[in-house]
């Protein structure tokens, strides 16, 4: 049964204080589009799992984040994602430190359906400090308070190998998990070209999952080899078919990054002030999808499409292509 739905019908979805991930990392593959659209919706009280970077960044600015629980905050080359840096500062949306490592060991114990793993790679840092600790802030807001665990962690001596300490990471539970990615079937079958980053993951264990796609096929052809494929459709409630869905990002063999437009991200959103009025133009302004690839261009996007065999824009020594 076709899973196709529009990018608008998919984001009605996501609920005010949802739990939510991201996939993709960095600016590779992440659903920039999808994110708008949360922002074109005026979703709020969101609690934002994961690395962030502009997706993340942008519901930061457009108010719809209440807590972020991760631990990279950033627009790649261009610095750390100036929304959540300035609301950080602020004191206006709560920061739960979690890891790297264990973002993904957290979400790792999702898919296989067990509640913790154990681990040592946070032993002497203030990821376990009890002053930083804003677990009971985040259930504070969180509107499906299942979703967090009792504690953000529990030490313990192993009990195996006399090991020593061990850190136990609590699952990484999601009520809902957005991917971009090259390809989907239209019954939710997904292949991803180059990294996986965390999607599939996320996408193996999190309540709702929505893929937001460049291209959506027919079973048929993307079944043709299996091997290739990385989430099963059983995983998947919703696909959406988004061409340069995670513009001003890169889609590895299909486009690159828009390195003028994340540097104007940057530049723009130091003030909240300029974010509003990069939002008016980009979200706001526009209607949907379309409307902003409208706005955008099609020479602009075309000088932005991969080149085989690298799967990217290849540059110049110095970055200039």
């Amino acid at each position: 049964m076709s899973k196709v739905v529009s990018l608008q019908e998919a984001i009605q979805e996501v609920k005010d204080g949802d739990t939510l991930l991201f996939g993709g990392i960095v600016e590779d593959r992440r659903p920039v589009a999808a994110a708008i659209e949360i922002v074109r919706q005026r979703k709020k009280n969101l609690v934002l799992l994961g690395t962030c970077s502009q997706s993340g960044d942008i519901l930061v600015g457009g108010g719809c984040v209440a807590a972020y629980r991760g631990c990279y905050t950033s627009n790649g080359a261009f610095g750390i994602s100036p929304n959540i840096k300035r609301r950080a500062e602020s004191g206006t949306i709560i920061i739960d430190d979690i890891g790297h490592l264990d973002v993904s060991i957290g979400l790792l114990a999702l898919q296989a359906g067990v509640p913790f793993i154990a681990s040592k790679t946070c032993i002497g840092t203030d990821i376990l400090n009890p002053a930083y600790d804003n677990l009971s802030k985040v259930a504070e807001v969180a509107g499906n308070k299942e979703m967090l665990p009792n504690k953000k962690y529990v030490l313990m001596e192993d009990p195996f190998f006399d090991m020593g300490t061990v850190q136990l990471i609590p699952a990484i539970k999601l009520d809902v998990c957005i991917c971009h990615v090259q390809m989907a079937g239209e019954e939710g079958t997904v292949r991803i070209d180059g990294s996986l980053a965390f999607d599939h993951y996320g996408a193996l264990g999190a309540n709702k999952v929505i893929v937001t796609a460049e291209r959506i096929v027919p079973e048929s052809y993307i079944r043709q080899e299996p091997n290739r494929n990385c989430i099963p459709c059983t995983s998947v409630d919703m696909v959406v078919e988004v061409p340069w869905g995670a513009h001003p990002g890169q889609v590895y063999n299909y486009y690159d990054m828009d390195i003028p437009f994340l540097q104007e991200y940057a530049n723009s959103c130091s003030s909240q002030e300029g974010f509003d009025k990069w939002a008016d133009t980009w979200i706001f302004g526009c209607k949907g999808h379309e409307d902003y690839l409208d706005k955008l261009g099609a020479s602009r996007l075309e000088k932005l499409r991969a080149l085989p065999p690298y799967g990217y824009v290849p540059r110049r020594k110095g970055g200039v292509k």
